[in-house]
């Protein structure tokens, strides 16, 4: 019965340490960078001042939960370029997030993997080539996407797009105070990740 009961506990125990380190084996970290285009959906105020389509900018690092889910947090930047009744002036709008997203995604067996994103975080607003007027903020992230795997490299490729949500009120630039209107903007791009196993 002794030896019975010692080969159960060794048998049980040798089960767990396979679980655990077949657990392990699931974790990984993913850093990962991209760029591509961005643009605001509306206008800046009701008599012609809007922001042109600019380019963005980043990059960031995610650690799987599971298989299925991600916490990522990542910096982006952004740039768009002020226009007067369509004329363009010279004065551009930099915004620079800082993002904690929780990533849900399912992998196909041909290696694509459709996913979307959702969090928040707190954007940076700065007139470029002004100095102290600064203004931060929080804001609200969606974002979108697809990624295929490069073999069993370790590498992905992805497509994704992303939609942001704050607010210009507060600004004391030169050229930004004026405007006090809740900005949805948008970016797609193309980036790469690694996976780094755990």
């Amino acid at each position: 019965m002794v030896i019975g009961s010692r080969s159960t506990v060794l048998a049980t125990a040798l089960m767990l340490v396979g679980a655990v380190r077949v657990g392990a084996q699931d974790k990984a970290v993913h850093v990962f960078t991209y760029g591509g285009g961005y643009s605001a959906l509306k206008n800046l105020d009701d008599i012609g001042a809007e922001l042109k389509t600019g380019l963005t900018l980043g990059g960031g690092i995610g650690y799987e939960i599971d298989k299925y889910l991600e916490l990522r947090a990542s910096l982006t930047g952004a740039q768009s370029q002020l226009l007067d009744n369509g004329a363009m002036t010279g004065v551009y709008l930099n915004r620079y997030y800082l993002a904690a997203d929780l990533k849900a995604r399912y992998r196909f067996a041909n290696g694509f993997t459709p996913y979307g994103l959702v969090g928040t975080g707190a954007v940076l607003l700065h007139e470029k080539g002004t100095t102290g007027a600064d203004k931060r903020q929080g804001f609200a992230h969606l974002g979108l996407g697809i990624g295929h795997a490069v073999g069993k490299s370790g590498f992905t490729i992805f497509a994704q797009g992303d939609g942001f949500f704050y607010s210009l009120s507060g600004m004391t630039s030169p050229s930004f105070t004026p405007f006090s209107k809740v900005q949805t903007d948008v970016g797609w791009s193309v980036g790469a990740s690694y996976r780094f196993a755990l």
